[in-house]
C-alpha cells in the first residue's frame, strides 16, 4: 500500500502539469505578431488620367449665300471640337454628293479640256453647334 502512497502525489503532479500546459493562456508562449516596417521612400500616388465627357452637338453649316449645306449631330468635347467635326462632315458629304454628269460642251467636243466653276476654299466655312 505504501507504492500506492507514493503514487497519488506523483499523478496529482502530472495532472497539475498537464492542465497547466494544455490549459488556455497558461503555460503557451505567445504568438508574435509581423509588423511590416515602413518604407523609406514614399511610394508615389497614381497619376490621375483625364476623361473625356463628350456630350451630342447639333451643327449647321453654310456658305454664303447659299441655304444650309449640311444639318447633322456630332459627338465632342467642346463647342470648338464640335465645329471642327461639323466642318468635316460637311465637307465629307459634300464630297460624297453624286455629281452630275459633264455635257460636253461644243469646246469641250472640240479637244480642249473641259473647265470647272471654281469652288471657294471650303464651302462649308460657317458651321455653328449648340
Amino acid at each position: 500500500m505504501r507504492s500506492f502512497k507514493f503514487l497519488i502525489p506523483v499523478v496529482v503532479a502530472i495532472v497539475v502539469a498537464m492542465v497547466v500546459l494544455f490549459c488556455p493562456r497558461h503555460g503557451r508562449a505567445q504568438l508574435a505578431t509581423t509588423v511590416t516596417t515602413p518604407s523609406p521612400l514614399p511610394t508615389p500616388a497614381p497619376t490621375p488620367r483625364p476623361f473625356n465627357v463628350t456630350r451630342l452637338f447639333h451643327c449647321n453649316c453654310t456658305s454664303p449665300g447659299n441655304p444650309v449645306l449640311w444639318a447633322g449631330n456630332v459627338e465632342a468635347s467642346s463647342y470648338f471640337q464640335a465645329r471642327q467635326m461639323g466642318t468635316s462632315q460637311c465637307l465629307a458629304y459634300i464630297g460624297a454628293k453624286p455629281v452630275s454628269p459633264l455635257i460636253p460642251t461644243p469646246v469641250a467636243a472640240s479637244g480642249a479640256p473641259p473647265t470647272f466653276a471654281p469652288l471657294t476654299a471650303n464651302p462649308c466655312m460657317n458651321c455653328a453647334c449648340n
